[in-house]
């Protein structure tokens, strides 16, 4: 069996509290899912080059996962890309990234020596980038946005699933059925927020929806998100790996 290595660039959400850097992922070295806006600087830090990322997948369009897009593209310019590289995202991702992109880094996006591949992808729709299987989900987060996504996966004869950020709805329900690992946003430990999950009211329900012998691992956390007392539960930690 393949081991499932998954690396955290970051745990925290938007407001980055006590310091944690916004949430992203980094799977078996090649997948990176979510691109915040320290993406670079947290792959740096542990050492990590950017070029060897095949795979960039974005659940949904606020800053705090996507506004990394822009100094990733800086770097595989300038820095020696050669290898092909996949964009994956909900509706609209390539026109947004590919403007902010243009607009902070003018031309960053031109005459480069790698080709760079942005898919769009439809809830319902599969995808196989790389070896990377992927399923989108319609998840329910902020209406304003054009879409919101989560993600069924299978990488190397392993089944896993990442929920983006989503409040507690069928679509999180369908993601964790039938799955080894559920990555699973959680931002706080028992506010009620319209447009996210917390520990105490949503977790336990979530948990009971995966195999008894899957793992549940939480990201997107405030700092007092725990394991809850939850069965083969971790919390994410900046900079971790964990192992599968």
């Amino acid at each position: 069996m393949h081991e499932l290595r998954l690396t955290f660039i970051g745990s925290g959400n938007a407001f980055s509290p006590n310091g944690l850097c916004c949430n992203g992922f980094l799977v078996n070295e090649r997948h990176l899912f979510e691109a915040p806006p320290q993406a670079l600087s947290s792959l740096n830090h542990l050492r990590i080059d950017a070029n060897t990322i095949d795979n960039v997948v974005i659940s949904h369009h606020h800053g705090d996962h996507f506004l990394g897009l822009p100094f990733l593209l800086l770097h595989w310019k300038w820095q020696g890309r050669t290898r092909p590289v996949r964009i994956v995202g909900p509706r609209g991702t390539r026109a947004l990234g590919r403007e902010i992109a243009e607009r902070v880094f003018p031309a960053v996006t031109e005459q480069t020596g790698y080709e760079a591949e942005w898919i769009d992808l439809e809830p319902g729709r599969r995808v196989n980038v790389g070896g990377l299987e992927l399923e989108a989900h319609r998840v329910e987060h902020d209406p304003g946005l054009t879409e919101s996504l989560g993600y069924a996966c299978r990488l190397e004869g392993r089944a896993f699933a990442y929920t983006g950020d989503t409040r507690l709805c069928p679509a999180v329900f369908d993601l964790a059925r039938g799955q080894e690992l559920l990555v699973s946003e959680c931002a706080s430990r028992q506010s009620c927020i319209p447009v996210h999950m917390n520990l105490l009211d949503d977790m336990p329900r979530v948990r009971a929806a995966l195999p008894s012998e899957a793992q549940l691992l939480l990201t997107h956390i405030s700092p007092d998100v725990d394991a809850g007392g939850l069965a083969k539960t971790l919390v994410a930690e900046d900079f971790a790996t964990y192992s599968f």
